[in-house]
């Protein structure tokens, strides 16, 4: 009989790791969450109530079986998996284009060495770490912290959007996903009066970006997807380079739809409806893409539902 994983999730978000396990068919008895964000606590609880709130992770410790929280102690014993995504801002290669590469040293990346804290504590059976692509010094460095190779994998396999990141995991065995071969135009969203919405203001700066669809020709522009079969990485700021880019519409451009962002994060379609769409669009930009994840746990050696 499955009596489900003890799961602990620093770094939360709005629970894809939850998505991702529930997608893999593998079944969670408790599943305890850390996060600090309004909108990503709302999201969680909304599609997954039984979550378990931790709070702040900079203030959980566990001793003995027994988590220590802003929000109450639980008594959680040995815990099966420990998942996390730790903000990317200061670990980014992108850095490097503007010379402001702080990796190790970077204020976000101190949260690294809380999920290490916790990995220690713990001693979880399972885990997991992702991050961005980063400057091989740095990535060697946490290849040591952590003790296991990064594995490289991007979400392009298995969505229309490239999103290439880095895992860090003990679970055995993992491969590549199978390339779906999954094109944009497939998906893209061609309703005049959806679509309005999402149409790019005619602001001096949109323009730039924008460059009359040519796409990236300097600094200042970005990518226009119109006919793409990849677009770029889901981030909180489409119309900006390397990011998701721009879309030709009603004689101007415009934003990629609720739907398609959903989708293009293997999200339910409606996952985010309860959020305006600033507030979304920052939740799956710091979200992980739920095929991926749901792939890597997969390789779990642990009994699956029969619901899968």
């Amino acid at each position: 009989m499955n009596e489900g994983l003890i799961v602990v999730s620093p770094c939360d978000g709005m629970s894809c790791g939850q998505l991702a396990l529930k997608r893999a068919g593998i079944k969670v008895d408790k599943y305890y969450a850390s996060e600090i964000k309004k909108t990503g606590i709302d999201t969680t609880m909304k599609h997954f109530p039984n979550t378990i709130q931790l709070g702040d992770m900079t203030n959980i410790k566990y001793i003995n079986g027994l988590l220590y929280t802003e929000n109450g102690i639980f008594n959680i014993g040995k815990v099966d998996l420990l998942i996390g995504g730790t903000p990317c801002q200061d670990f980014s290669i992108l850095k490097d284009i503007n010379h402001e590469t702080r990796g190790l040293n970077g204020d976000k990346s101190k949260l690294f060495y809380e999920y290490l804290r916790l990995l220690k504590e713990i001693k979880p059976k399972y885990f997991l770490l992702e991050n961005v692509r980063m400057k091989k010094d740095s990535e060697k460095e946490l290849n040591i912290h952590l003790g296991v190779e990064g594995i490289h994998i991007n979400s392009e396999l298995v969505s229309f959007a490239s999103r290439p990141r880095i895992y860090w995991t003990n679970i055995p065995g993992i491969t590549q996903p199978k390339d779906k071969n999954i094109n944009f135009q497939d998906y893209k969203d061609t309703d005049f009066d959806y679509c309005k919405q999402f149409k790019v203001n005619k602001t001096p700066s949109r323009i730039r970006m924008w460059n009359d669809g040519k796409g990236r020709e300097t600094i200042g522009n970005c990518n226009n997807i119109t006919n793409a079969k990849k677009i770029g990485c889901i981030t909180r700021k489409q119309d900006r380079f390397p990011n998701a880019g721009l879309i030709e519409f009603d004689g101007f451009c415009r934003y990629l739809t609720r739907r398609e962002i959903e989708l293009a994060q293997n999200l339910p379609l409606g996952y985010t409806e309860h959020l305006s769409y600033g507030q979304m669009q920052d939740l799956c930009g710091d979200g992980w893409t739920i095929d991926v994840i749901a792939h890597i746990f997969s390789f779990l050696e642990v009994e699956k539902d029969e619901e899968e």
